[in-house]
């Protein structure tokens, strides 16, 4: 499970690259309050995140079919947006800087994401997760 974790936590990193890019460059340049630039960096982030871990971290890429994966991951995802966005609303009033904030927060829902995804998400059709 620790191999799994590495992997799942080194795709992460690159998400959270384009989730936290795209979620500058909105609240940035083109004038977007933080909780909806974070709504739309998670989009972004997870779209590439699924097709990663799907293939890479959990090798779910036999098991199963896409289509159900991707609707429990967009789910998950739909579920993630919400959570780190109080949690990000409330770290706001404790750190002044949004981004700071953000990385606040999404380090908290991280180790959540990671089980549910593992268990729920990308599951071998006799409910083992991942490899």
């Amino acid at each position: 499970m620790l191999r799994m974790f590495s992997r799942y936590f080194a795709i992460q990193v690159g998400a959270y690259v384009l989730d936290l890019g795209t979620f500058f460059l909105l609240a940035r340049y083109a004038g977007t309050g933080p909780l909806y630039a974070n709504a739309a960096g998670k989009v972004v982030a997870g779209a590439v995140a699924f097709f990663a871990h799907r293939h890479i971290t959990f090798e779910a890429h036999g098991q199963g079919n896409m289509r159900g994966q991707a609707l429990r991951y967009v789910a998950l995802l739909g579920l993630n947006i919400p959570l780190s966005s109080a949690v990000l609303a409330v770290l706001l009033h404790f750190i002044a800087w949004p981004p700071a904030a953000k990385v606040a927060s999404d380090g908290i829902c991280l180790g959540l994401t990671f089980l549910l995804s593992r268990h729920l998400v990308f599951t071998a059709p006799g409910g083992k997760g991942g490899a």
